[in-house]
């Protein structure tokens, strides 16, 4: 028996098995994008679709996926049913796409308001700009998104706590809603099928600097049925990262894109460096929406290895 040859073989196996080990994997997470009104606006001036997005293309590009609210509907189509003006010129996508985004939430407040005929239209859209969207209300059990990142399952579920009111109740396509019935059955099926479960929740008191009682029960509830990570947003500012259970809560991103000056220019991202399905580095980077309605970053906090484990508490 040749022990040469042998050991040499095995030595060829165990680097092939390490080259193939699951590699880390980066996932990125932003607020409210509304795209239309002043945002269009300086976007048409330009001539750049992709303008919102050049301070920090580079390190929304940089994730294995990019996640992010879409709070608009980006159509041709549809009559507004609202006193909002949230419609942008569908070639604004391509921003999105510079940008790197993989997977947008439609569930939110803006959705539906131009109707179904333009929500379908800017689901097309989506679609045809290679845009992954989730959040739809599917007439029963909402199914996960599933994408891969770093040979991760990552699945995603969307639910929005205001889904276009009485005339919206019979449209043709409509969003996911948040409510017990919906979203628990929705994450304990999903479980099975994902390694990550990320849960987006469209919620909260508008301008509050922290999450209220009924963000946190809604967001504890997520977690204890299964989900790894809730990502929220509505009340257009930053709030805070709760570590609690098995998972973590990012109670609202803010505003990263979005022409509220004088109300509310900041944001955050949210990167989750998974390995093996744990997440062994959160960075939280707070952003600042500029003049020229871009969102630039202005400070950075990190938890690491043993800062991510321990007693429930809230991060910062």
């Amino acid at each position: 028996m040749n022990w040469a040859v042998i050991a040499a073989t095995l030595g060829l196996l165990g680097c092939g098995a390490e080259h193939d080990a699951p590699r880390p994997a980066t996932l990125l997470f932003v607020g409210d994008m509304m795209l239309g009104r002043r945002v269009e606006a300086a976007m048409r001036e330009q001539g750049d679709w992709s303008r919102p997005f050049r301070p920090l293309g580079a390190r929304l590009r940089a994730a294995d996926l990019t996640f992010g609210n879409l709070e608009c509907v980006t159509a041709a189509s549809g009559r507004n049913r609202t006193t909002f003006e949230f419609r942008a010129d569908p070639r604004v996508l391509a921003g999105l796409g510079f940008a790197g985004f993989d997977i947008v939430s439609v569930a939110n407040t803006h959705t539906t308001d131009w109707g179904p005929d333009a929500l379908q239209e800017m689901l097309r859209k989506l679609t045809d700009a290679g845009i992954t969207f989730v959040g739809l209300d599917q007439g029963g059990v909402q199914s996960p998104v599933v994408l891969r990142a770093g040979g991760l399952r990552i699945g995603f579920l969307a639910f929005s706590h205001y889904v276009g009111g009485e005339e919206a109740r019979n449209d043709a396509v409509r969003i996911a809603h948040i409510e017990g019935k919906q979203v628990i059955p929705a994450i304990v099926a999903a479980r099975s099928q994902v390694d990550y479960l990320v849960v987006s929740l469209h919620m909260g008191k508008e301008f509050a600097p922290r999450a209220d009682r009924a963000q946190r029960g809604i967001a504890h509830a997520v977690i204890e049925a299964g989900a790894d990570l809730v990502v929220g947003h509505h009340p257009h500012v930053p709030q805070e990262v709760e570590k609690y259970g098995g998972g973590f809560i990012a109670y609202s991103l803010g505003n990263f894109v979005f022409d509220q000056l004088d109300s509310s220019r900041d944001g955050a991202m949210l990167e989750v460096t998974l390995a093996g399905a744990e997440p062994t580095r959160i960075a939280y980077v707070r952003t600042r929406i500029n003049d020229g309605f871009q969102p630039e970053a202005v400070s950075e906090e990190r938890w690491e290895g043993p800062a991510l484990q321990g007693a429930d508490r809230v991060l910062n």
